[in-house]
């Protein structure tokens, strides 16, 4: 009769502390992640509009300037490193749908090219028309 006691004691323990459990990930038990809405509107205040064509921005080791971007960094960072340069070059916030070309030899990246559209962000200003109390959309360039 004891033994059949302390295996349910043991076995409601178990059970108890599983269910109570808390699963914490990221910083500390912080929800670091980044939800999607299917809403249809953005969750901050910024659109990105795109202005004009696609453009291209080729960092090649062949210049003396490249070759000293170019070196001993991943293809992760000269993805980075073409896109910000890209966007420095053409006066813009962002590039739209960033495509990215490359060449290396072993582990050492020769050439990298992005070519996208570049885009501004513009702030988005809801207000309301007093007459018929309806919400108006004003984009305004900052």
């Amino acid at each position: 009769m004891k033994h059949s006691l302390y295996i349910l004691a043991i076995a409601a323990i178990i059970v108890f502390t599983s269910s109570c459990s808390r699963v914490s990930s990221g910083a500390g038990g912080v929800d670091t992640s980044l939800g999607v809405y299917a809403t249809g509107r953005s969750a901050n205040s910024y659109d990105l509009v795109p202005i004009g064509d696609r453009v291209t921005y080729t960092i090649d080791i062949s210049t003396p300037e490249g070759k000293q971007k170019l070196q001993n960094i991943s293809l992760a960072e000269a993805k980075q490193l073409a896109e910000v340069e890209a966007c420095r070059k053409y006066n813009c916030d962002r590039l739209i749908d960033p495509r990215f070309d490359f060449l290396k030899k072993s582990k050492r990246i020769l050439r990298i090219t992005v070519d996208g559209r570049p885009g501004n962000y513009k702030t988005r200003e809801e207000q309301y028309d007093r007459k018929t109390r309806q919400e108006i959309d004003i984009n305004v360039r900052r």
